[in-house]
């Protein structure tokens, strides 16, 4: 299984130009395992194949790293992380990163805790709580580099639990596809009201996957009414 783990790992990485080191690989095999026997148990993803898990878990998660490689990163904050993605796989790449897994469920919650056990990921931070509540810990607030949220909610309500979490200059980076990407360009003018301003995109393609990254970049403080308190997010989306 080793062998063929790593040949189709190391060609859906090809067009990424992105290179893991043998420990790299070793821990990304025993992620695979974690998250095949965990899915068995409870309903941590949809995704359950080898080859899948490989490209659309692994592999899109890597490739955050593309728009962001020239940034000073440091602390990052991966919301509504799941089973881990995209944060876990950005952590075994760089691992002088200082990673905080925010998650509302906690059967998730006991899979981060024992994955990262499992590959011995240190400076990783699980948090089990909703965002619009760690927003407004001051312990939290406004301190990260980085923050991400894959595939949580609509763009409006993606910006308002992200952006609060953003230093002065921090980026929050979101992945859209093309079907998508419209949607996310409607809601600029909220990343304003937040802190945050639009400052490119890039797309980029892997194994005939197109993905477009957007990057935010914090410049002014969020006001201290947002994020709203748990559920108006949802209910009552900010729209200018």
């Amino acid at each position: 299984m080793e062998e063929k783990f790593e040949a189709i790992f190391q060609e859906k990485l090809e067009d990424l130009k992105i290179s893991l080191s043998p420990l790299q690989k070793k821990k990304f095999l025993l992620y695979l395992k974690a998250l095949q026997d965990w899915n068995r148990r409870i309903n941590l993803t949809s995704i359950d194949e080898e080859e899948e898990i490989i490209l659309k878990h692994f592999v899109d998660s890597l490739s955050c790293i593309i728009p962001i490689k020239e940034e000073p990163i440091e602390k990052v904050i991966d919301i509504g992380t799941g089973a881990g993605f995209p944060g876990i796989p950005l952590k075994i790449l760089n691992s002088h990163w200082k990673i905080t897994l925010l998650e509302s469920q906690k059967k998730k919650i006991l899979f981060l805790e024992e994955i990262v056990r499992i590959l011995e990921l240190t400076d990783v931070n699980i948090i089990w709580d909703r965002a619009e509540n760690l927003a407004q810990n001051q312990d939290y607030r406004e301190k990260y580099d980085l923050s991400l949220a894959r595939g949580v909610a609509k763009p409006n309500i993606v910006l308002e639990y992200s952006i609060p979490f953003l230093k002065i200059s921090g980026i929050f980076l979101a992945q859209a596809t093309e079907k998508k990407l419209p949607e996310w360009e409607t809601h600029v003018k909220v990343a304003e009201l937040l802190g945050g301003k639009l400052e490119k995109t890039l797309s980029i393609s892997f194994d005939n996957i197109c993905r477009t990254f957007l990057i935010f970049r914090k410049e002014f403080p969020t006001p201290s009414k947002f994020p709203r308190r748990p559920g108006i997010p949802e209910k009552r989306p900010l729209s200018l």
